[in-house]
């Protein structure tokens, strides 16, 4: 039989799909090595040399074939997969354009076309072509991995949480199980995440990709002593890692007290980082580093750093972002006081409390010691409100510039069902239990739609000098969303600050709410006196260990959502009572003056 017949093409593209690559690469050689010229085997041998992991060499017969085959539109698949295996995210992306004009479709194609735009950094663009690739075989792992990394880079982790809940592992290769096991984490699967990242470390102890992020992951639940272990004895850290291993090795060392290592690992990382949502990482951490070794203007320098390259990762991920949304949700907003509130239900739980402040006031300190009551069970910061706003806002000739009548429109049976939905979304994230707390610090720009549903809640604000609350909210990497742009100087969070205060303070008085007011530095100063004042607003007796409550964080098994999840696995002290004195320098005339009124009215002086 002639090396290029027909039957012997065959045979080669049936060693291919049994898995025998080099045996498929073999009958191609021989082919050529005859002399044939014949397409079918240019891109025999391209799928062989791709299986083989010869990706540069497979790139460029799928390109020589592609151009011969213009109108074949699995030929431009075939090329833009091999432009993702050469991490060339622009060719793969013109491969699959070119593609789609030639009338591709199905998974491979919608996959492909998805990754190539993940692989530019378009994650919006991409979510819609990985949507549809889901839609069209849901059970395919690999769909459901990429579906699920665009998820966590678009920070949806509520959609991340059902994309990857339907994976099996078992059948996953090495590589993939390792992205399911850092998914699974950050969607909130933190055991199974730690299980998985076990039984991967267990099959290749030598592997980095696994331990540094499992390292990540410990110290983000504060078992900061095994993830150091883990860190030990990572071996060589390919390129691709090499940036997550400075920053965990960094946070490591900032934790045990030692800023100056970390500054020394961190520096170079960040200043050779290409994609800007790690490169913002990195810089933030640096920042706080030089924060820690009190070097307050290097660690303004890092924060601009930080904040650019944020800004750059926000602008990716929704390019159509304007500065103007970003605190959209404030128009919505009553003119007149609520109306008489729709009677409860006889069987109806209590009302919640609701415990809020501007970002960086101590609410994460204050959940932690309301946790520890057994009365009361804590929500920590999951959007179950928002979930039942977007139903109200959805209501048939609601408007969002009329919250008066919008509200006013919702009759008794509406009200009924809203409250319900509310209860059904918190059971999602917490079994019944005693009365809840839902911790959620921007509520306090909710304070409409909360008294509308809840009239009987009962509130708690947490108060912070507004110039430490800037500061520590200019330190902080909220995430890729508007916060980004709220926070990205000491001015524009400062107007931020302004903006969010003054609209609750309008709000309350229309709305009503029911408010216990405390201070972050009483908290700090004085737990055990504030907290017992917290619990007689409450009607219920405190308990001895709720302002010690450091030793049960590590205990609790899950992630802290906030920032703080550090500072509150430590006992409470007072060290960030005026830290903004150290900043005072860069707060301008124009930042003070907007904060000023604020200042005033909280009781704090700008001495």
């Amino acid at each position: 039989m002639r090396p290029d017949s027909p039957a012997e093409l065959e045979t080669a593209e049936q060693l291919l799909r049994q898995g025998d690559a080099q045996a498929a690469l073999r009958h191609a050689s021989a082919a050529r090595a005859d002399g044939t010229h014949e397409p079918g085997w240019m891109r025999l041998r391209a799928l062989a040399l791709a299986a083989s992991g010869r990706a540069e060499e497979a790139r460029a017969l799928f390109a020589a074939y592609a151009q011969q085959r213009p109108q074949e539109a699995d030929a431009w698949v075939n090329l833009g997969n091999a432009c993702l295996d050469c991490t060339d995210g622009e060719g793969a992306l013109q491969a699959f354009m070119r593609a789609g004009a030639a009338g591709a479709q199905g998974v491979p194609y919608l996959l492909g076309h998805g990754l190539a735009l993940m692989a530019q950094g378009r994650f919006g663009d991409a979510l819609a072509w990985l949507q549809r690739a889901q839609s069209e075989e849901p059970d395919a792992a690999d769909v459901r991995l990429a579906h699920g990394q665009c998820l966590a880079e678009l920070e949806r982790y509520d959609d991340l949480a059902a994309c990857v809940a339907a994976i099996d592992a078992a059948g996953l290769s090495f590589e993939q199980r390792t992205v399911l096991a850092w998914l699974l984490a950050h969607a909130g699967h933190e055991g199974a995440a730690q299980a998985l990242f076990a039984e991967l470390l267990a099959e290749r102890p030598g592997a980095s990709a696994p331990r540094v992020r499992l390292a990540l992951l410990l110290e983000r639940l504060n078992r900061v002593q095994e993830a150091e272990a883990l860190l030990a004895v990572v071996g060589e850290v390919d390129t691709a890692m090499a940036s997550m291993a400075a920053l965990a090795t960094a946070r490591m060392a900032r934790r045990r007290g030692e800023p100056g290592e970390a500054v020394l690992v961190l520096a170079p990382a960040a200043d050779r980082e290409g994609d800007p949502a790690m490169a913002a990482q990195l810089w933030f951490e640096l920042a706080a580093c030089h924060d820690r070794q009190q070097h307050a203007d290097a660690a303004i320098q890092a924060l601009a750093r930080a904040h650019a390259h944020a800004r750059r990762a926000l602008r990716q991920r929704h390019p159509d972002l304007e500065q103007s949304q970003v605190l959209g949700w404030l128009r919505q907003r009553l003119h007149r006081p609520l109306p008489a509130p729709y009677p409860p239900r006889t069987g109806d739980p209590p009302d919640p409390v609701f415990l809020v402040g501007f970002p960086r006031s101590g609410t994460t300190l204050l959940e932690q010691m309301l946790g520890q009551h057994p009365a009361l069970q804590v929500l920590d910061e999951r959007p179950a409100l928002e979930r039942v706003i977007e139903v109200m806002r959805r209501a048939p000739g609601w408007r969002d510039d009329d919250l008066d009548g919008a509200l006013a429109r919702l009759d008794a049976g509406q009200h009924r069902a809203l409250r319900a939905h509310y209860r059904d979304e918190v059971a999602r994230h917490l079994p019944p239990g005693g009365r809840l707390v839902d911790k959620y610090p921007l509520y306090l720009t909710r304070a409409s739609y909360i008294q509308w549903l809840f009239p009987r809640s009962d509130w708690l604000l947490l108060l912070r000098h507004p110039c430490d609350c800037v500061l520590s909210c200019h330190f902080q990497a909220f995430g890729l969303n508007g916060g980004a742009l709220a926070f990205d100087s000491l001015e524009s969070t400062a107007r931020t600050y302004a903006a969010v205060m003054g609209h609750w303070e309008k709000q309350r008085v229309l709305a009503g709410p029911r408010v216990h007011t405390l201070r972050y530095e009483d908290l700090a100063a004085a737990p055990g006196d504030t907290v017992a004042a917290l619990m007689a607003f409450l009607s219920l007796v405190p308990q001895p260990g709720q302002h010690a409550f450091h030793a049960s964080v590590v205990e609790r098994g899950q992630r802290i959502r906030t920032p703080s999840y550090a500072q509150v696995a430590e006992p409470v002290h007072v060290r960030a009572v005026g830290r903004w004195q150290r900043y005072r320098a860069h707060f301008s005339p124009g930042t003070l003056e907007l904060l000023a009124p604020f200042v005033e009215r909280y009781g704090y002086t700008l001495d």
